[in-house]
């Protein structure tokens, strides 16, 4: 009995707290220091007034919002999408580059998960081919040539993934 590759395709975005964290605390110190200026006002809390610490929060709270718009464009440069034969990783902005590794060639999954990774389900997935490639970094550290999927929603479930349509593919290959 053998099971045939599906012909589902998924498609992943990154997640969003990667790329947005910095905003979200900016915003969050911003508007604590808002409330405690303009709500709680003990005596000699700043020694400033009031004023300059409504400016500060308000700047804050600005930035922050620009960070969090900053990191949802960045985050939405980037598309995984798995399908019945092969990963593909995209990068889009201005100009646009898709890194496709079939199936056929690929051998491990490598998972990695930052503390914090670990904490809010997202980690970074690098398919390594039989050829080694995926494991092998660029002399220059601009040098990109490891198709690493980043900041991967639940990426044990998406190297689970990879590696059954990957069996799947083999299995399809060896019946033919």
């Amino acid at each position: 009995m053998s099971r045939e590759p599906t012909s589902e395709s998924i498609e992943i975005k990154p997640s969003l707290l990667p790329f947005a964290w910095r905003g979200l605390l900016a915003a969050a110190v911003g508007v604590a220091l808002f409330v405690e200026s303009s709500v709680v006002q003990f005596p000699g809390t700043f020694v400033y007034s009031s004023g300059y610490v409504l400016t500060l929060a308000g700047a804050l709270i600005g930035l922050g919002i620009l960070m969090i718009l900053i990191g949802i464009t960045r985050r939405n440069m980037y598309t995984y999408q798995i399908t019945n034969s092969y990963i593909a990783i995209q990068k889009q902005l201005l100009r646009r580059s898709v890194r496709r590794i079939p199936f056929a060639s690929l051998s491990d999954v490598e998972v990695s998960q930052s503390l914090i990774g670990r904490l809010a389900g997202f980690g970074n997935i690098v398919p390594i081919t039989k050829s080694g490639y995926g494991l092998v970094h660029g002399v220059d550290p601009t040098e990109s040539i490891v198709a690493r999927m980043t900041n991967v929603p639940h990426p044990d479930s998406v190297a689970d993934l990879i590696m059954s349509r990957a069996s799947q593919t083999a299995e399809a290959i060896v019946q033919r």
